[in-house]
């Protein structure tokens, strides 16, 4: 990620995945069986999400993404989850394409995003690797 800026990557796909058909949006490739955490959950209760994931979004009651939390958030210190989350979250909607996606990713340099419905609630999560893959087999 680093060695590519925002630019080079939006020059290199911007007449291929900038203008995607339909069917690559990041509906098509995003998880949907997805963990969350509230800002008041003890940092300690979150721990055992990251067992298999390395971000889960931070959502309010009525299920609004309000932050993120990732692994390497843990390391900051604090007791519950709103004092080390990353807020407000760079979200994506299930319509926007791939290639949009791989753009936010990289002009705010956030490995994965959470993707919300209209309501600003989340519906499922996009990890940089996901974005590599379907990128990938763009290119075949």
């Amino acid at each position: 990620w680093s060695l590519a800026s925002y630019e080079d990557v939006g020059e290199y796909y911007a007449g291929r995945v900038l203008k995607e058909e339909q069917s690559n949006n990041v509906s098509g490739i995003m998880t949907t069986n997805i963990v969350t955490a509230g800002p008041t959950d003890t940092i300690k209760s979150v721990e055992k999400l990251f067992d298999h994931v390395t971000g889960v979004p931070v959502v309010d009651s009525e299920g609004v993404c309000v932050g993120i939390v990732s692994k390497k958030d843990l390391a900051k210190g604090g007791s519950t989850v709103s004092q080390i989350m990353s807020a407000p979250a760079r979200t994506i909607k299930k319509n926007n394409s791939v290639g949009e996606a791989a753009a936010i990713m990289l002009k705010y340099k956030v490995n994965r995003l959470p993707v919300v419905n209209s309501g600003g609630e989340v519906i499922g999560i996009v990890s940089r690797t996901d974005i590599f893959t379907a990128l990938e087999s763009m290119e075949e």
